[in-house]
């Protein structure tokens, strides 16, 4: 089983990588040194490191592609990745969801009608013990909780320390993608939430798109199975037994990262898509603002989905954006656990020092680290890890007498070296599926009469078993799905994300960092980390 090991950096580490995650496409790097960096102090040593690293990124940029790192680790992007014609496909078969009337308009709930949802999956999502399953002989069934759970043995609901992650109601509905070996991508089913048939261009646009972001999704994967190489390693003791520390600075004495140098190829992990069969989750969705309601006030932290959904990266594209003040995505990941190998000693009341240190409030602060932000605009493609949560901050209308209209075309990977119910194996579940299975010529081929009774027959038969259900219905399921996650989200902050660190014990030789127990409590989600031999092939 591999497991990503998440490590807490300095604070002096955290302030060169925040100089490091600015955005790049057009970052004046002289001007910056000229000008230091404005909101921490940066010494010569660690601005040669910055630049050092900044000029060694550059050259990893993959020419043919423009994917590059960002300043954030595991986080990759390009304003390339997207060919000119496929993005007009994609804005003309769009036109065709955001010209229904206006009655149709799905409008995602709570955001006072700024968020104006496309494809969504919690909409028409998977209901545990309510929806239909196809077998492999062609049979429906509808599982139980206790089925589902079964099918799903990467989740050990009943020893899971983690029980909050998992959802025994819903579950996203990926479509299945064959990768062949050199990189071509076939859809396998279809798109939840988009008719086939009335949005076939659209339907075939979406799904040529997920093969521009394998490359995108290749780095991530294959960063996250690498070992992470600290610039300042941890050494506490040494911080503060220093003379200079206990008779004149009362300081830890934290040194400045040595010279740059490429991090060691010999242990990278080089993980593709190339040859498997990958499950994405689509969304699609437009912000609008006008002058009537002019700003975005933003996000949450949060990942994506739950532990049921097994998302390992998320792949966004910003296919539009007009008369918008400047937008960025900011990410935080959760630090501490010492069986994770994360030791850190400390003195007992030396919150000054920690926060010196590493920038946690040893007085019931929040074990995590903003990581920096990324600049999101029109045609960047951007590829994440789902174990760091992400914030899209406010931003609002640059004329104020014109409205904002941003795109956003929304990728969320399962992780490969699992299989969880997809639209290969779950029926459409729209009413309007009823009526294209009624149109079938062997059915209208029959009396008015008898093709009104099968009908009616097959209607009630399925709706009765969780087949089909209406627009109404699928929305209030769709508010129990917001309901759950939603509460996920705030237990999942206090468990794992804003858990308290309070320095209440001595360290001693023989403990461990942490809360009231003097120890760093870690929970980890299973859907945080990939597990199985073929990670690592």
């Amino acid at each position: 089983m591999v497991k990503t090991m998440w490590r807490i950096k300095t604070e002096r580490e955290i302030n060169a990588a925040l100089a490091l995650a600015g955005d790049h496409d057009e970052f004046n790097w002289q001007e910056f040194r000229r000008k230091r960096w404005p909101r921490a102090p940066l010494n010569e040593v660690q601005l040669d490191y910055v630049f050092d690293n900044l000029r060694w990124l550059a050259e990893q940029r993959d020419a043919n592609t423009g994917i590059h790192a960002t300043g954030i680790n595991r986080v990759y992007e390009s304003l390339e990745l997207i060919p000119s014609n496929l993005k007009a496909a994609l804005i003309n078969g769009a036109s065709a969801l955001e010209s229904v009337p206006e009655a149709e308009k799905d409008w995602h709930p709570g955001t006072n009608s700024r968020v104006l949802d496309l494809v969504h999956p919690s909409l028409f999502c998977f209901r545990i013990g309510k929806s239909l399953v196809k077998n492999d002989d062609g049979t429906f069934y509808v599982p139980t909780e206790e089925e589902y759970m079964e099918q799903r043995p990467d989740i050990d609901y009943a020893n899971s320390c983690v029980s909050f992650s998992v959802s025994t109601q819903h579950q996203w509905l990926p479509t299945d993608f064959d990768v062949s070996s050199t990189g071509e991508v076939t859809s396998l089913g279809y798109i939840n939430n988009l008719h086939p048939d009335l949005y076939k261009p659209l339907t075939a646009t979406i799904t040529s798109i997920p093969q521009q972001f394998i490359p995108l999704w290749d780095r991530v994967l294959s960063a996250t199975l690498s070992p992470e190489h600290l610039v300042i390693r941890p050494d506490s003791f040494g911080w503060y037994e220093h003379d200079k520390y206990k008779n004149e600075v009362r300081w830890p004495l934290i040194p400045d990262p040595l010279p740059f140098t490429p991090p060691p190829t010999e242990d990278e992990v080089h993980f593709t898509l190339k040859g498997r069969k990958i499950q994405v989750i689509v969304k699609m969705a437009n912000i609008v603002l006008t002058p009537e309601n002019p700003k975005y006030e933003g996000g949450s932290w949060h990942v994506e989905g739950m532990e049921n959904e097994r998302i390992v990266s998320t792949g966004l594209y910003y296919y539009h954006s007009s008369n918008i003040s400047e937008s960025k995505l900011g990410f935080r990941k959760a630090v501490g656990g010492g069986d994770q190998g994360m030791d850190i000693p400390y003195k007992q009341s030396d919150n000054q020092g920690y926060m010196a240190a590493y920038g946690i409030d040893g007085d019931s602060g929040f074990l995590n680290q903003e990581l920096g932000t990324v600049i999101t605009k029109e045609d960047k493609c951007l590829a994440f890890l789902n174990i760091y949560q992400h914030r899209v901050s406010p931003f609002d209308l640059v004329d104020p007498t014109k409205p904002v209209l941003r795109k956003i075309l929304c990728f969320f990977l399962v992780d490969p070296t699992i299989t969880i119910l997809s639209t290969s194996k779950v029926p459409q579940q729209h009413a309007w599926y009823l009526r294209e299975f009624g149109k079938a010529p062997s059915l209208t081929a029959l009396p008015l009469e008898l093709f009104d009774m099968i009908n009616d027959k097959l209607a009630g038969e399925i709706d009765g078993r969780g087949g089909i259900i209406t627009m109404e219905q699928a929305k209030e399921e769709r508010q129990k799905l917001m309901d759950e996650r939603a509460n996920f989200r705030v237990v999942h902050n206090r468990e794992i994300f804003e858990m308290e660190f309070n320095m209440c014990e001595h360290y001693t030789q023989n403990s461990s960092p942490g809360r009231s127990s003097g120890y760093w409590n870690w929970k980890t989600p299973m859907y945080w980390y990939f597990s199985g031999p073929a990670m690592i092939s």
